[in-house]
This record gives C-alpha cells, sequence and structure tokens, in this order.
C-alpha cells in the first residue's frame, strides 16, 4: 500500500478535531472564502490547452486526487471516503507582438510601411465554473471496489485581447483583436477495482462551447488588384493601400459566457491504473467532442455585429444596422473549431519512507485544430449592398503537442508534503504559422509545489510555475496577402493554388515579426476529507 493512501485510510479512522459540526464549519468558511475571491478577468493563453487541470496539486494518472477524473478515471478509486476539492489557479500573461515591414504595394514583407508594438499583459483570474477553476466531489461507499466522483472544469480555454486603437490601426487587428473560447466540462466518473490492484475508469463528459471571436477583413484583398472590393475602383499598384483600416470590416462575434448560451457536445473518456509493490502506472484516454452539428465543437454567436469600413460609400465606418428599420438584432455569427484526441500516460515510483518520482506524458491529437470557421447570417447581410464576406476561414495549422513531467515529492510526518516539478511541452504551432491568435513555441516549466493539512479534514495546497518560451521569429509567414488577390484575379477559380490558400485560411496578411510571451502560474487547493 502506497504512503498517501495509507496516510488517507488512517487519517479517516480518527476523530475530527473539534467534533463534526467544528468540522463542517471550518469547511464551509473555507469555501466561502475561496468563493469570495474569485473574480473574472481576461488572460492571454495560447494555444488552447489548460495544462493545470485539477489545480497545481500533485495530480497525475497515478495520484490519489480528485484530479484523477481528468488526469485517469481508473486512479479516482485510490481517493479514499467522501472527499470534496476545490481549486483555483491564476495566471500573469503577457504577448509582445512586433511585425516586420511591409511593403505597401503589395502588403509583402521588406517595405518602409512600419507597425508599433503590439502589447497584450493580462492577469486571469478564477471564476466558479469558469476558466482555472476546478470543483470535484467522490466516494467510495466505505469501500475499496467501486468509487463514483464528479468534476467540472475546462480543459480546453484560450483568452488574449490586444487594446483596441481609436484610429483602428491595431497591428494584431488582421488574425486577433480578442479571442476568448471556452469549453465547459461536467464530467461523472466511475473506478472499479477488478482483484488486487488493478482499477478501471470510465469518465463520459458533457462539454459545453460558448467563445468570443473579433478580428478585422481586408476587404481589399477580397476585391482583386483592381477594386477595394468596395464598390469603387482604385489604382492596382497600390491596392488602396495594404492594411488601409480604411478598407476592413471589423467582426465581432459573441455568444454570451452562460450555460444557455452554449452548444452542446459529449466527450468519452476511459483508463487503467496497475500498482505491483512500490510501482504504479496508469493510462487514460479521452475522445474529441462528439454528438455536435459540426465536426468538432461550435459557438453560437447571437451576439454579433460588423462594423462597416470607413471607406464604404454607404455607413461607412458605422455598424451594419437591420434593413427597413428594423430594431431586431439581424446579423448571427457561428464559429465552429475542432478539439483533440488526448493520451495520458504516467508512473510513479515509491523510493523509500515518503519519498515519490513521478513521471508521465500527455499527448494532445492538435493537429486537427487546422482552422476556425466563421459563418455570417441574417436579413441585412442576404440584402447587403457592403460587400461583407458571409463566410471567413482563420488559418490555424496545428500540430500534435507532446507534454512531458517529471516531480519528485516528498511527505514529512504525514501532515505536509512538499515537491518539485518539470514540465517540458512542444509547440503546437508551427514557427511559420505563429500569428498574434496562435503565439506558441517549445516552453519549459519549473513548478513548486506543496500540500499542509491544517485540520484532519482540511488540507491545502499551493503551487507556483514559471513558463521559459524562446522568442519566435517568423520570417516566411504562412499567411500570403498575395494569394487573396490572385484568387479574386483568376475569376475564384478553386483549383489555383492561390484559391485554395485562401479556403485554407491563408490568404490573409501576412504575420511575420518577432513574438514573445511570458506566463506565470499561480494556484491554490482546497481538499476536504471526511
Amino acid at each position: 500500500m502506497c504512503f498517501s493512501e495509507r496516510r488517507a485510510r488512517a487519517g479517516r479512522r480518527q476523530e475530527p478535531h473539534g467534533g463534526a459540526h467544528g468540522g463542517a464549519a471550518a469547511a464551509a468558511a473555507a469555501i466561502a472564502a475561496v468563493l469570495a475571491l474569485w473574480t473574472e478577468a481576461p488572460a492571454t493563453a495560447a494555444p488552447l490547452d489548460e495544462p493545470f487541470v485539477g489545480g497545481m496539486s500533485f495530480t497525475g494518472p497515478t495520484a490519489a486526487n480528485l484530479g484523477a477524473v481528468y488526469w485517469n478515471p481508473a486512479a479516482l478509486g485510490l481517493v479514499r471516503g467522501f472527499q470534496l476539492m476545490v481549486a483555483a489557479s491564476a495566471r500573469q500573461s503577457t504577448v509582445d507582438v512586433s511585425r516586420l515591414p511591409i511593403n505597401q504595394a503589395n502588403g509583402m514583407p521588406g517595405g518602409t510601411m512600419t507597425f508599433p508594438t503590439a502589447h497584450a499583459s493580462d492577469m486571469g483570474w478564477p471564476s466558479p465554473f469558469g476558466p482555472r477553476s476546478f470543483i470535484a466531489l467522490s466516494t467510495d461507499f466505505g469501500g475499496d471496489r467501486f468509487t463514483i466522483g464528479f468534476a467540472t472544469y475546462m480543459p480546453y480555454v484560450q483568452q488574449i485581447t490586444f487594446p483596441l486603437a481609436p484610429n483602428h490601426d491595431e497591428p494584431t487587428r488582421y488574425h486577433a483583436l480578442a479571442l476568448d473560447l471556452r469549453n465547459l466540462e461536467l464530467v461523472p466518473a466511475l473506478s472499479i477495482r477488478f482483484g488486487g490492484d488493478f482499477r478501471v475508469g470510465f469518465a463520459p463528459g458533457f462539454l459545453f462551447s460558448t467563445g468570443r471571436l473579433s478580428f478585422a477583413e481586408d476587404l481589399a484583398l477580397d476585391g482583386g488588384s483592381g477594386s477595394a472590393g468596395l464598390g469603387s475602383p482604385c489604382p492596382p499598384a497600390t491596392m488602396c493601400g495594404a492594411e488601409n483600416p480604411a478598407a476592413a470590416a471589423r467582426y465581432d462575434i459573441s455568444s454570451g459566457n452562460g450555460l444557455g448560451d452554449a452548444k452542446f457536445s459529449v466527450t468519452l473518456g476511459a483508463g487503467l491504473y496497475y500498482r505491483r509493490r512500490a510501482f504504479e502506472a496508469g493510462l487514460a484516454y479521452q475522445s474529441h467532442p462528439l454528438g455536435s452539428d459540426v465536426s468538432g465543437v461550435e459557438v453560437a454567436g447571437q451576439n454579433t455585429t460588423v462594423t462597416l469600413p470607413p471607406r464604404d460609400p454607404i455607413g461607412g465606418g458605422g455598424l451594419l444596422t437591420c434593413p427597413n428599420g428594423q430594431t431586431d438584432r439581424c446579423i448571427f455569427g457561428d464559429v465552429s473549431y475542432r478539439l483533440p484526441d488526448v493520451w495520458i500516460a504516467g508512473a510513479t515510483w515509491h523510493l523509500g519512507p515518503g519519498l515519490e518520482l513521478s513521471a508521465m506524458v500527455r499527448w494532445l491529437w492538435f493537429h486537427v485544430h487546422d482552422r476556425i470557421d466563421v459563418r455570417l447570417s441574417g436579413p441585412t447581410l442576404d440584402a447587403d449592398n457592403h460587400d461583407i464576406p458571409q463566410h471567413v476561414v482563420l488559418y490555424r495549422g496545428f500540430k500534435d503537442v507532446w507534454d512531458t513531467r517529471v516531480r519528485i515529492s516528498y511527505w514529512w510526518r504525514e501532515r505536509i508534503r512538499i515537491g518539485g516539478m518539470l514540465r517540458l511541452e512542444t509547440s503546437a504551432v508551427d514557427a511559420s504559422a505563429v500569428n498574434a491568435a496562435a503565439v506558441d513555441g517549445f516552453k519549459i516549466e519549473p513548478v513548486a509545489l506543496i500540500e499542509i493539512r491544517i485540520i484532519r479534514q482540511i488540507w491545502l495546497g499551493g503551487g507556483y510555475g514559471i513558463t521559459f518560451m524562446p522568442a519566435v521569429d517568423v520570417t516566411n509567414s504562412a499567411f500570403d496577402p498575395k494569394a487573396a488577390t490572385d484568387c479574386a484575379d483568376s475569376g475564384n477559380n478553386l483549383t489555383s493554388t492561390a484559391c485554395q490558400a485562401r479556403d485554407a485560411g491563408r490568404a490573409r496578411p501576412t504575420a511575420a515579426g518577432h513574438y514573445t510571451a511570458r506566463t506565470q502560474d499561480f494556484g491554490m487547493t482546497l481538499t476536504f476529507k471526511f
């Protein structure tokens, strides 16, 4: 029997300090204190993965921790008695985007048109049932054969916001002004022991997707080399000026963040756990979302607006409004994208009394997340004379991610557990595809962890990590503004290379430049054991 499980079982037999009523009151007060501290603010995070599901604690595919609902549902059987876990993490993030100068005639790098550095810096706090929060409970019914649990968390979330400029010439506008993609998961879990120390777990999930996406669309590019796409000709040599904010429409697609605003899908999860003497091993799988109306997840943007380009001859610079004097909202947006399958494997060695060494790896199949598909509809667009594109594809081009962690921990007198972890993660984005909406690279993150028993029933944990990511220099960007004009000039010949690039979402202003990202993670966990 592992040291932590012996401690849990022994602790359950002891009488609570101050009696049952005192322990319950302390637990209620602690929960109230944590919830009182939770507020919500925008945060910077890329790409879409949340690396600390279950909080910054001693989680993993072999850990006797309620985070097992995500990491390995089979390991949920190691959690003894009735337990309630509340975890909150905060993230301080900074992203800087310094674009290379471009040629104003064709929008390609190498000219004299320069851009100021775009700076996004946010402190992201957790919120109940929002990003970076985790709430779970479980019971073993007083035995060791069956354990059931329930948890809610956001395994996939991305948030980044760049400051808006009064003249609408933000350097990042064609790739991201604001991005807030959320996927809340409600997960019941079951762990069954099949003789000895072999366990099997199941964890179906109910996924609720919401989000907001704000960016600019260059209508001059869509019009070809001889037209601004605005109903008025312009000199072919200047294309009305590359990246001219006067020729760009602004899309703001939002669903709202309430449960009633979300689109629904399901996931399937399963896991295996085995222990032999001082060695433990775990393996888990989580499926991509299933059962939605699209291939992936969908965001229903009932709160959608389109701001017309200032050059537009009809209502330039204002919001696209309803026809015939209607006052109801007449533009609806729909956003869809794909999420990965995830494999998690890990092992723990008990090197001595209280001393544990754990290694784990997550394999995220992000190669399926190749685009964000944006569609607009409504009577306003059907009667539109503004040439507003109703279908826009934003290229992502993600690749698989390997997240590897090594952790060593030590129990001191069964009251304090300290640990250190090193996390290595490959980039989800190829260097050529890096842009303001997806700043990523190879990352190294050392993490310090601690867990303290306050009283027999209450454990308090904390963690801190800082991520080191080398700067990314993009010189050969996957985004090519000439592809849009070449496709239009070809008569939208879908077999042409230019039109294929447009359909993939790469016919957008270039993202060549210098990118840096800095992240610090803070976490606190409260666990109540009865």
